[in-house]
């Protein structure tokens, strides 16, 4: 069995109507993906699906939590998830995925694999900047971090500046 069999949605030998089908994402998702980011995930995913005339309107809905390392500490800290994705499925000729809410998969395709865009889903619903409410962090993290950024002020004081370097106008030649 392969690491996304369980994330398949039968297409072609549905008729007309409406179908349901829920997925539960966890930690060991992400791993086959070869994410380390994420260090544990508890999404639950329900799909509508609405097949009419050789298109499949798809709304997934996603909600639960991923537990992601703290940009400040590096501790995990549990974000939730509580999105929606809509997408229509089309067969044609080949494989395109260029339009924002639309895929085409090749005839050839009886079944849509979903465990990709599941995946930029999650990942698109957390924050570009991932902190622990302020005084939540840990603490040894955020002592050591104040005190390189101390030392890297230090550093960064600009040099004296020699004032033989002030002649470089030209007046050191006797010209005036």
């Amino acid at each position: 069995m392969g690491k996304f069999t369980a994330y398949k949605v039968e297409l072609a030998s549905l008729k007309d109507g409406h179908y349901e089908q829920d997925f539960e994402i966890g930690k060991e998702f992400f791993e086959n993906m070869e994410n380390p980011d994420v260090l544990d995930a508890n999404v639950h995913v329900h799909l509508d699906l609405e097949k009419r005339n050789d298109c499949y309107d798809c709304t997934f809905t996603l909600k639960g939590t991923v537990s992601i390392p703290c940009d400040r500490c590096l501790d995990p800290i549990e974000l939730p998830v509580d999105t929606q994705y809509h997408v229509v499925v089309k067969y044609g000729d080949s494989y395109d995925d260029g339009a924002d809410n639309l895929l085409v998969i090749p005839y050839s395709n009886s079944y849509l694999n979903v465990a990709y865009i599941l995946y930029d889903t999650i990942l698109l619903s957390i924050p570009l900047r991932h902190v622990h409410p302020q005084g939540k962090c840990n603490r040894a993290m955020v002592d050591a971090l104040r005190k390189h950024k101390r030392a890297a002020d230090d550093d960064d004081q600009e040099p004296e500046v020699d004032d033989a370097d002030d002649d470089i106008d030209g007046t050191e030649d006797g010209q005036d």
